[in-house]
């Protein structure tokens, strides 16, 4: 049998996983979770990941019932089922399986649920097209918490419309994508949100801002607005799953898109880690 999930200390196929109704993300989405991705029994970045998954859990006060040592074995146990593929590690975190209460009582255990499944290399020369949508999320978009509707929404609406992805716009303020960071390029400068409560502290954005100073490109960490966003030389959007990839158009609004450009080798340059790191 394909060995591809694990809850709770056991393996199965991801079919034959069963949650119960009591898990409190059933009922409240009262969890946390992450992603990433791999090749060859290898995690880009896994330390950076489990950092940001264990800090989320203690914003959420949410225990961790596993050392490292015991993820360490849950993710070399799954990858054996997708051999030398690329694959796309999920992990959740939920607040253990009690009946429904808002004020859940203390605990010190929790749910955890891992899936693996194969992907397609992350493309660097891939091209998105952005739409964009008044930000109505919640004010903890720093924690990577299962709450996720209003983004579910915008992407199925991106979707309906031909587009990629949705560009979240509050108060005049471009904040992120319905599933990514996004930052512009103007004048030879990566202009990107600060970190705060209102975006995601992306593994893939802070790849991105690592790749810049090593090479030594400028970098703006600053709010920028709408009308900047489309008046930009190069929108980016980083992700787990894309590492970074360019847009070609905003609304319909498009931008000049070259294999010569700082964006173009910014992309290159990410994808390039990975297949290093994860090479045989």
């Amino acid at each position: 049998m394909l060995m591809n999930a694990y809850y709770n200390g056991n393996f199965s196929s991801i079919h034959d996983v069963r949650i119960p109704l009591t898990d409190r993300a059933v009922f409240f989405g009262d969890g946390i979770y992450d992603a990433m991705i791999g090749r060859n029994g290898r995690i880009f970045m896994q330390e950076e990941h489990m950092k940001r998954f264990f800090s989320n859990a203690r914003k959420m006060k949410i225990p961790i019932g596993h050392s490292e040592n015991e993820f360490n074995e849950i993710f070399s146990t799954l990858m054996q089922s997708v051999q030398n593929e690329c694959f796309f590690i999920y992990l959740q975190l939920t607040r253990f399986s009690k009946e429904r209460c808002h004020a859940y009582p203390d605990s010190k255990r929790s749910n955890l649920l891992v899936t693996i499944k194969t992907i397609r290399l992350p493309n660097s020369n891939s091209l998105l097209r952005l739409t964009v949508s008044e930000d109505i999320r919640h004010g903890m978009c720093n924690v990577k918490t299962l709450n996720l509707l209003p983004a579910v929404l915008a992407a199925k609406a991106a979707s309906r419309n031909g587009a990629d992805e949705t560009v979240f716009v509050r108060n005049g303020i471009v904040t992120e994508c319905s599933h990514s960071n996004i930052h512009i390029i103007k004048d030879g400068r990566l202009i990107t949100h600060p970190l705060d409560n209102t975006i995601l502290p992306g593994i893939s954005r802070s790849h991105l801002l690592s790749v810049c100073r090593r090479i030594g490109y400028p970098i703006e960490e600053r709010c920028f607005t709408e009308q900047e966003l489309l008046s930009a030389d190069e929108v980016l959007v980083t992700s787990t799953s894309r590492l970074a990839s360019r847009a070609e158009s905003v609304i319909g609004h498009p931008y000049g898109i070259s294999d010569s450009t700082d964006g173009a080798s910014l992309c290159k340059t990410m994808l390039w880690d990975f297949e290093s790191f994860t090479s045989i």
